[in-house]
């Protein structure tokens, strides 16, 4: 008896750390959904990545919920609940478990030449104000980078050839005073003969990228923790499933 009042209460904690996983995705999903920098309108047609938000925030909803579930299923000393919850977690699991897999599957075909097309094709320059040009310059202000793979990307006929024949370069990859865009350009005449310390000759792709596998590392670890729980979780509720009355 007293093991089995152990395993409740340890089903109990279980849950609660569920409930606070599932909060933490779901609050990762919000923010990347909503996207206050507007760099998702820079991969908006990258499936994979537009697409992660929202599995974020319908599994940590679904933790969320779940963790509650599992919580009165213990404290109640239910089996309907319990079983509800342990079929549920399961699938939960099992969908992050296909939602990384297919993650880390896309994420290897993501080459720059799909990023550059989309730039050359829609790209209108530093006054553009639809929302692909505003959120392009965001990200070069903000990652000191400049446009793909490098200053040459904004030739070749692209758009921004086309409306700034006289321009090299927008003026988002020339080094500012600052990090924001308010901040003004050094040297735009250096910029424009691409002197040294004056123009970013880094590609935002591979700068990005490495941004990302910094910051990644956050909700990949909050993942597999959830994960790790999950699996406690199932084995008590199942334990508690075949031992209440």
């Amino acid at each position: 008896m007293g093991v089995l009042s152990c395993m409740k209460y340890l089903m109990f904690i279980f849950n609660v750390l569920v409930f606070a996983g599932g909060t933490c995705l779901a609050g990762m999903g919000v923010w990347v959904a909503v996207d206050p920098a507007g760099f998702q309108d820079i991969v908006a047609a990258r499936a994979v990545l537009s697409a992660g938000a929202w599995l974020l925030l319908a599994v940590g909803i679904a933790l969320s919920l779940l963790g509650f579930l599992g919580c009165c299923g213990a404290l109640r000393r239910s089996r309907p609940l319990l079983l509800l919850f342990f079929i549920l977690v399961s699938l939960v699991f099992l969908t992050q478990l296909i939602g990384a897999v297919l993650f880390l599957v896309h994420w290897k075909q993501v080459q720059p030449e799909q990023f550059l097309s989309d730039l050359q094709r829609n790209y209108g320059g530093d006054e553009g104000a639809e929302v692909f040009s505003t959120a392009w310059n965001t990200l070069m202000v903000t990652f000191s980078c400049c446009g793909v793979l490098g200053p040459e990307d904004f030739g070749n006929g692209s758009r921004f050839q086309e409306l700034h024949p006289e321009m090299p370069w927008p003026r988002a990859c020339c080094v500012r005073d600052g990090l924001l865009q308010a901040g003004e350009v050094l040297g735009w005449e250096q910029c424009q003969d691409r002197s040294p310390g004056y123009i970013h000759e880094q590609g935002c792709f591979s700068t990005f990228g490495r941004t990302l596998q910094r910051y990644i590392s956050l909700p990949g670890t909050c993942s597999l923790a959830v994960l790790g729980i999950e699996i406690f979780a199932m084995f008590f509720a199942f334990c508690l499933y075949y031992n209440f009355d």
